[in-house]
């Protein structure tokens, strides 16, 4: 799947217990064993060791307590839960598989055995186990709510939309059970409904923090108008004052989930095309003080190790996103590039979905960690490695991250653009940019210390060349001269519906090809409002928009050889997209930004030296988009340049060695936090 298709929801979420807000993994009271059966007294010790976090002792006590009676499916169940906590994976679902083996009816370790695939991402298999979990208990919301979850993560809203339903049925005041309803609701891009929902959970449970969260700073999806995302950022604003205003209030409850409760990005506020640096600070103060609260140990300032100087520096990378995907191609070179003479690297994987791309950046560094649990646990985890400088990838795109990134978890911090938006966060030292993508007075619009990377920023591999295919393959028209838009539809900014408009009214062979959402209601909210522009403009809808499904990488490629020319989005422009376009041959048309997020495609293009491209207006990129459509000669002339400049974008490395040059540098300046 293309990266820039997927909907950002493909993280998984954590599964909670019934009457509870805590995370599936954390300790839980196990089914009693009868004081005289052998190994209850291990048993019942090993309980009482998961009850206080102590999951050493608790792992020994049910191996005891299995060696007594191996029969016993119920020890099985508590071996495989203390595995899973302590990351022991293979262990866990042995665990599990056995207990169900020896009781085949034990709802409690089928729910258990769906928990576990879907921290995995092995969503078809974890939907089994809690459809049987369901079937032998009907009533069990636990299993409702994981299915729900499950459904979430694949992105099939309006299932996960049933499924949360049903547990709400069986328990209208159960939280866990409500917020996934209003999620799924969110991913349908009905965020009224999804507000409401929050703020029902938040009124059943005063402090509860997601909720509150969910019921301020819930956001469109897609913007009907302008009108709807002006009272939409206004909205928000007023909801980072209410948190703010109840900030005491959830620090005072005293709740051991307190941290659980800030599983939130702000994820689509980047795509209003405005300077988000209040806002992003605003609510960076109020993450921090409520990690403050929860895990002040985490906060505090670290200092250098007193101890003689390492042989090398130990740089840590993480990100739920280091896989085949945008973040993965943009930053794998950071990984793999690196001098190892220099650097011992570290890499943290929080994402559930592994593939090549994760296998490849594992064996390149040195110290490879899939670290899971809560954001509190995690980030004990990478401040035992004693991190000189701790790189975030992205921030913004993932709840886990989000959280960790309000810690200070090593002397010197990093961001990069993929979120390419300021984190406001006070422990990110620094931002890592393109010098060729950010516009003169770039650090306004950042909270870090901005850093410019020569060229792209970093060390990009030209995708190889997919074999050939026919328009027909993929029912695409012959006849027309068709424009790509290939970005995902939430990125589409309404600004960008007018000049669709007048390029299908100057070109009438021409036809906009589209990439449908992961969830259908999404695409449907953004076609009623392109065609009510075209309506108002009396263009007749006869051809004009193709909308195709989501697609593998490859074919992806193919239909960008089969376009003609590719229409750069407003406020929000091509990263990914725009270098596989180039990478294909096909003309890009781009009008710049006021932030880097909307330069990317405009730096790409002037490094290659084609400014007919760049747009210096609105008018002019009609202009441009307008003759490449109908100049067949000046379009393949255009073509033909990039494919031969375009080799310039990939596989520079100087990027990459002034990113050592820099780290190198920070080991010995005030950045460094030794306080």
């Amino acid at each position: 799947m293309h990266e820039n298709l997927y909907f950002p929801s493909c993280t998984v979420f954590p599964i909670m217990h019934k009457k509870s807000s805590r995370i599936l993994g954390t300790p839980t009271r196990q089914r009693p064993a009868h004081p005289d059966a052998p190994g209850a007294p291990e048993y019942s010790s090993g309980s009482k060791a998961l009850r206080t976090k102590n999951f050493d002792l608790a792992a020994e006590y049910f191996n005891r307590a299995l060696q007594a009676d191996p029969k016993q499916p119920h020890y099985w169940r508590a071996f495989a839960t203390v595995s899973r906590i302590q990351g022991k994976i293979n262990e866990a679902a042995r665990g599990f598989c056995k207990a169900l083996e020896l009781d085949p009816g034990f709802s409690h370790a089928w729910n258990d055995l769906g928990n576990l695939y879907q921290s995995q991402g092995k969503f078809t298999e974890a939907a089994k186990c809690y459809q049987k979990s369901m079937e032998l208990d009907p009533d069990g919301i636990d299993a409702h709510i994981g299915l729900g979850h499950t459904l979430l993560a694949q992105g099939k809203m309006e299932q996960s939309e049933q499924a949360m339903r049903w547990a709400v049925r069986l328990d209208p005041r159960h939280i866990p059970a409500l917020q996934g309803l209003a999620y799924s609701l969110k991913g349908q891009g009905r965020h009224t409904e999804a507000r409401k929902v929050y703020l029902h959970a938040w009124l059943l449970k005063p402090n509860d923090l997601q909720a509150c969260i969910g019921a301020h700073l819930t956001l469109p999806t897609i913007y009907s108008s302008l009108a709807e995302l002006s009272a939409s950022r206004k909205q928000f604003a007023e909801g980072l004052k209410k948190l703010h205003a109840n900030t005491e209030t959830f620090i005072k409850s005293g709740s051991k989930e307190l941290l659980s409760g800030l599983n939130w990005t702000n994820f689509y506020l980047a795509y209003q095309g405005e300077d988000d640096k209040f806002l992003q600070t605003e609510y960076a103060r109020f993450v921090a003080k409520i990690v403050h609260s929860a895990a002040p140990d985490l906060m505090r300032p670290i200092r250098k190790n007193p101890g003689p100087l390492r042989n090398r520096i130990r740089i840590g990378f993480l990100s739920s996103f280091l896989r085949n995907c945008t973040v993965g191609s943009y930053f794998k070179s950071w990984i793999t590039s690196l001098n190892r003479e220099t650097f011992d690297i570290f890499c943290y994987f929080t994402g559930s979905i592994r593939d090549h791309v994760t296998e490849e950046l594992a064996r390149s560094s040195d110290h490879a960690a899939f670290p899971r649990g809560s954001a509190e646990d995690i980030g004990r985890q990478i401040k035992q490695d004693q991190l000189d400088i701790l790189i975030y990838p992205e921030i913004g795109m993932d709840p886990v991250t989000c959280t960790l990134s309000a810690m200070r978890l090593a002397p010197v911090q990093c961001a990069a653009w993929g979120h390419p938006v300021t984190t406001g966060h006070a422990h990110i030292d620094c931002f890592f940019s393109s010098v060729l993508m950010e516009p003169e007075n770039a650090q306004d619009h950042y909270s870090e210390r901005l850093i410019l990377l020569s060229g792209i920023g970093t060390c990009y591999s030209k995708p190889p060349p997919p074999s050939p295919a026919k328009r027909s393959d993929f029912s695409l028209p012959e006849e027309r001269i068709l424009y790509l838009c290939p970005q995902s539809l939430y990125k589409i900014h309404p600004d960008n519906d007018k000049l669709l408009s007048e390029i299908l009214a100057r070109n009438q062979n021409a036809s906009l090809v589209f990439f449908q959402a992961n969830d259908l209601s999404i695409t449907r909210a953004f076609m009623k409002r392109l065609e009510t522009t075209l309506d108002d403009a009396g263009i007749k809808k006869t051809g004009q928009i193709k909308i195709l499904p989501r697609m593998e990488h490859a074919n992806y490629l193919r239909i960008n050889l089969l376009c003609d020319v590719m229409l750069d989005t407003l406020h929000w422009s091509g990263g990914n997209t725009t270098l596989d376009a180039l990478a294909c041959g096909l003309p890009v048309v781009t009008l710049p930004g006021k932030f880097m997020r909307g330069r990317q495609s405009y730096g790409m293009l002037k490094y290659m030296g084609m400014d007919e491209l760049i747009a210096q207006g609105p008018q002019e990129y009609i202009e441009i988009a307008t003759r490449l459509g109908l100049d067949h000669a000046w379009r393949t002339q255009l073509a033909q340049r990039i494919a031969q400049n375009s080799d310039t974008l990939f596989s520079d490395e100087s990027p990459v060695r002034q990113l050592e040059a820099f780290l190198t540098m920070q080991m010995d300046t005030s950045l460094c936090h030794d306080r």
